[in-house]
């Protein structure tokens, strides 16, 4: 009578391990993605700018966030740091001159994931009638922001979530195989024990 309880235990648990095995991955968490941008991306701007913003689903790491703006000039026209707000990041600009504007943009999730983009807009308002920022400082900082921009970098960890759900599942496997063989050398003992 009680080899078939533990018969019957061993198969309810290699059948519940069998489904785990079998279940669909669950997704990896989510990442924040930028909503919309003011400007948005191919804008025409006909009014002085103080600032560009970027709203995103959620909440982003404002002391790993970065934004450039660079004018047809070359030159950086940021002002500052970038301000976090709710959802939104702000980052305060120069009186820009007309033609077209460059923005690189990188932040991080609050999950610690780091997400990044560029986008153009024409900007029509009037010259600015202050004289242009220097460019030396300014010139120098835009060059590694915008070559961080790049598309590749945001890939990568998104790789490595999925392979570390394989490593997960590999692990997983791997228990519950042992535990399957475990049970049936208990089993096989008991068996032999009666006979």
């Amino acid at each position: 009578m009680r080899l078939h309880v533990t018969l019957r235990a061993i198969l309810a648990a290699a059948a519940v391990a069998l489904l785990v095995l079998l279940a669909p991955p669950q997704p990896a968490w989510a990442h924040a993605k930028l909503v919309k941008s003011d400007p948005a991306n191919g804008a025409t701007v006909s009014t002085p700018l103080t600032g560009v913003a970027f709203t995103f689903n959620e909440m982003v790491k404002q002391q790993f966030s970065t934004v450039v703006v660079t004018g047809p000039d070359g030159v950086s026209y940021s002002d500052g740091t970038p301000k976090s707000v709710d959802k939104t990041l702000t980052q305060p600009i120069k009186p820009l001159p007309p033609g077209a504007i460059k923005v690189a943009w990188r932040t991080v999730s609050v999950d610690g994931h780091p997400i990044e983009g560029q986008l153009t807009f024409t900007n029509a308002a009037p010259a600015p009638t202050t004289a242009a920022p220097s460019s030396e400082p300014p010139a120098t900082s835009a060059a590694p922001a915008t070559s961080a921009a790049a598309p590749t970098v945001a890939a990568e960890p998104a790789s490595s979530d999925s392979g570390s759900s394989g490593v997960i599942w590999i692990v997983l496997g791997v228990v519950v195989v042992a535990s399957v063989l475990a049970g049936g050398a208990v089993w096989w003992r008991r068996r032999s024990g009666t006979a």
